[in-house]
C-alpha cells in the first residue's frame, strides 16, 4: 500500500512541478528575414551595399574584358610579333592577370572591401535588431525569443510571434 501512495505522490509531484514550469517558462519567436525586410535602416543599408557591390562588379568584369581582348590579339598577331613584342606581350597578360587575381582578394575575398563595408553598414542595424528584440521580451516578460529563420524552430504557435512588436518598436524608435 505504501509503494502505491508513493507512486501516486511522485506522479503528482512530477505533474505539478510540470505544471509550474510550464506556467513559468515563456517563449516567443521572430521573423528576422521579415524583419530586416519591413525596417527602413535595413533596407537603406542592403541599398548602399548593393550599390558597391555593383561598382566592384563592373571593375571587375572590366578588368576580365580587357584580359579576354588582350588574350585574343595577342593569340591573332603572336606569330607576326617579334621575340621582344611576344614576350613584352606575355608580361602584360601576366600582370593583369595578377591584378584581377590582387582585386579578387582585396574587394571580393572573405576579407576583402566588400565584407568590411557589408559590417560597416549591417553591423549597427542588427545591433539595433538585436536591443529593440531583448527590449520586446523584457517589456513583454518573455524568458527566450527564437528566430525561425536560424531553421531551429520547426513548429511554433503563431500566438507567440512577437516580430510585429519588433517592427513596431524599430518605426518606433526612429
Amino acid at each position: 500500500m505504501k509503494k502505491v501512495v508513493f507512486i501516486i505522490l511522485g506522479l503528482l509531484l512530477m505533474v505539478g512541478i510540470t505544471d509550474y514550469a510550464q506556467a513559468q517558462i515563456k517563449i516567443g519567436y521572430v521573423n528576422s528575414d521579415r524583419i530586416l525586410s519591413e525596417f527602413d535602416e535595413a533596407l537603406e543599408a542592403q541599398s548602399k551595399l548593393d550599390i558597391e557591390a555593383r561598382k566592384l562588379e563592373d571593375q571587375y568584369r572590366g578588368m576580365l574584358a580587357k584580359l579576354d581582348s588582350l588574350q585574343k590579339d595577342y593569340e591573332r598577331q603572336k606569330m607576326m610579333m617579334s621575340e621582344t613584342r611576344r614576350k613584352t606581350k606575355e608580361t602584360e597578360i601576366a600582370q593583369l592577370q595578377e591584378s584581377i587575381q590582387k582585386f579578387q582578394v582585396e574587394k571580393l575575398g572573405p576579407e576583402g572591401e566588400i565584407y568590411k563595408k557589408q559590417a560597416e553598414l549591417v553591423t549597427p542595424v542588427l545591433e539595433k535588431v538585436k536591443t529593440v528584440i531583448a527590449k520586446v521580451g523584457k517589456d513583454n516578460k518573455y524568458d527566450y525569443i527564437f528566430d525561425t529563420v536560424a531553421g531551429n524552430i520547426l513548429y511554433a504557435e503563431p500566438a507567440h510571434d512577437v516580430t510585429d512588436k519588433v517592427i513596431y518598436e524599430l518605426k518606433r524608435t526612429k
